[in-house]
């Protein structure tokens, strides 16, 4: 199967560009893994405002909540937050 494209919230761009590089390679990873593995489950379930369960997920320090829309293969990057 080919790698799924993702697309990122607004919120998502305003992490990305206060982050470091390091952490941008980090998150570049994290998305990528997302798109090669679209059916991969989240930690947790939690609904967004239109009630969509969404997959939130921790990598390392990061925790990234998303969907996977399989009938166009792109996966929905929605909110992500560093931990630590």
């Amino acid at each position: 199967m080919a790698a799924y494209k993702y697309s990122v919230a607004d919120a998502v761009l305003h992490v990305f560009a206060a982050a470091t590089n390091r952490q941008r390679q980090e998150l570049l990873r994290v998305f990528d893994f997302l798109s090669k593995e679209p059916f991969a489950a989240g930690d947790t379930i939690q609904a967004d405002h239109t009630g969509r369960r969404c997959q939130v997920k921790r990598f390392g320090p990061w925790t990234v909540t998303y969907w996977p829309e399989h009938l166009v293969e792109e996966i929905h990057i929605l909110d992500v937050e560093r931990l630590g």
